[in-house]
């Protein structure tokens, strides 16, 4: 999980990210280890941040040129690295696990108790944080909803925040399940929950 934070980004997350990919494909690790882009975990200062799951090993001050270094010794031996591991001020030894570091132990998120733990752009892991059975069966059901879009593609009503006659949406449950008609397929552009704004950019771009 790799903080996208703002100050996690300007200070070359992305960066890290391709170095972190490419050094995942080197040693044939890419099919076992995902690389997610998670929103700000708040603890900007110690940037750019990751967290290792599912053991919840956190690490801080990211560059490019410690990534390779961290791959084969954490994905590939088992070997946390220490070094770039958080160290509490005055003392010597790291701590290695995020829910242990004194900024986010006494922490009780609400809104935001999913910070940094799920990839935002996957409503899937969304719904599997509280309940992983009913994640799969809602995707089941978005499959069976997108396939009898592709029969009526013009059931579903025009999206008021854009009004553009072929980006539709399917209200289901308390999800909003946006797609686009195109001329020889349906595409389905986001899926987020009914109570918010869809947000333009992310269907029409900046």
């Amino acid at each position: 999980m790799l903080c996208a934070g703002t100050g996690c980004v300007s200070n070359g997350t992305f960066a890290i990210k391709e170095v972190l990919e490419r050094e995942l494909e080197k040693h044939n690790l890419q099919e076992e280890v995902a690389v997610i882009m998670t929103g700000c975990n708040g603890f900007c200062a110690q940037g750019p941040l990751m967290v290792v799951q599912p053991d919840g090993i956190f690490y801080q001050y990211l560059t490019t040129e410690n990534i390779s270094h961290l791959v084969e010794e954490h994905f590939l031996k088992g070997r946390p690295v220490k070094k770039l591991m958080y160290v509490p001020p005055g003392e010597e030894s790291p701590i290695p696990e995020l829910h242990s570091i004194p900024f986010f132990k006494d922490q009780r998120l609400i809104a935001m108790r999913n910070r940094g733990m799920i990839d935002p752009d996957n409503i899937e892991e969304y719904i599997a944080r509280d309940n992983p059975t009913a994640a799969i069966k809602f995707v089941d059901e978005l499959i069976t909803i997108g396939e009898s879009i592709v029969n009526k593609p013009e059931k579903g009503r025009i999206v008021p925040e854009l009004s553009i006659d072929n980006i539709r949406e399917i209200i289901h449950k308390n999800y909003r399940i946006v797609y686009i008609i195109k001329k020889n397929s349906i595409d389905i552009l986001t899926v987020f929950e009914a109570h918010r704004l869809l947000r333009k950019d992310k269907i029409l771009g900046s």
